[in-house]
């Protein structure tokens, strides 16, 4: 593949790795959408399907078999299964499995679970499960526009695209290593840094006497396209970096290809020198 190509390549990558990062952030916002309307304790459960459940343990329960629900809707079972340790604070969580009959009635239903004493040692927990006959009921139900379009769950699409953001990331990686060798075997280099001095201004970029230069070489300035934009001055020079003046008013940006010039832009720079 030709430089141009791997060029134009690199830009596309470039430009769809942000187009993935814009579909995650755009999915997570849906997403924060979507809670800010169901809120914490609120869940929705399909007509046959399960839901789990948790939350901290009462201080009067010994474990979770100890513990008493309630709810207020025909088909639906609570089956407290275990115990176990909270992920943060490290306090106990009792652990609930709830279950749909296939014939259960769509509706909201209510959940309440309280400790052996009742309320007195703790408040009552209580978590409010919208029942749905189908998957196609609770996409249209849906508060996120993602769900209610795709069918997807925000959070999924949201992973999806961070996932084809690093991928398409690492294309484009792969991409400028391809180009950077041809540049080398060419004796060519990007700019990778600007700075403004009292004497102009400095760019640094990845060619040194390993490369032919020296201090006092003149090397030419282009963009990605090829046209010329500067010639400068080399004022520092090691084994594979240099640093160079611009000479005169070119405008050089991050990304600027550098190359060893040609007669004419090497007597620009001695003119300037010179004067």
């Amino acid at each position: 593949m030709t430089e141009q190509r791997l060029l134009r390549t690199r830009s596309l990558l470039g430009w769809l790795a942000t187009l993935c990062c814009l579909c995650a952030g755009l999915a997570l916002a849906d997403s924060f959408v979507n809670s800010m309307h169901t809120g914490p304790n609120t869940f929705s459960i399909l007509a046959g399907g399960t839901e789990n459940l948790s939350g901290p343990m009462p201080p009067d329960a010994s474990d979770a078999s100890a513990m008493r629900a309630t709810t207020d809707h025909p088909g639906l079972s609570l089956e407290l299964s275990t115990q176990a340790q909270g992920f943060w604070l490290g306090n106990r969580m009792w652990l609930a499995l709830v279950k749909a009959a296939p014939d259960v009635s769509p509706g909201t239903a209510t959940i309440t679970l309280r400790g052996p004493s009742g309320d007195t040692a703790a408040p009552a927990q209580i978590f409010t499960l919208l029942v749905f006959p189908d998957q196609a009921a609770l996409n249209a139900a849906s508060h996120s526009r993602i769900r209610r379009a795709f069918g997807l769950p925000p959070l999924a699409v949201a992973a999806g695209g961070l996932v084809a953001a690093m991928l398409v990331g690492f294309c484009v990686f792969l991409t400028s290593r391809r180009v950077e060798a041809i540049w080398k075997r060419e004796g060519k280099a990007v700019v990778y840094m600007t700075k403004k001095t009292p004497d102009g201004l400095l760019i640094s970029f990845g060619l040194g006497t390993e490369h032919g230069l020296a201090t006092g070489a003149a090397v030419a300035v282009h963009d990605e396209s090829g046209l010329p934009v500067a010639v400068a001055s080399v004022v520092r020079c090691s084994g594979a970096d240099a640093a160079a003046l611009v000479v005169g008013d070119g405008k050089v940006a991050l990304g600027n290809i550098v190359s060893r010039p040609s007669a004419t832009e090497t007597g620009k720079v001695q003119a300037a020198a010179g004067s």
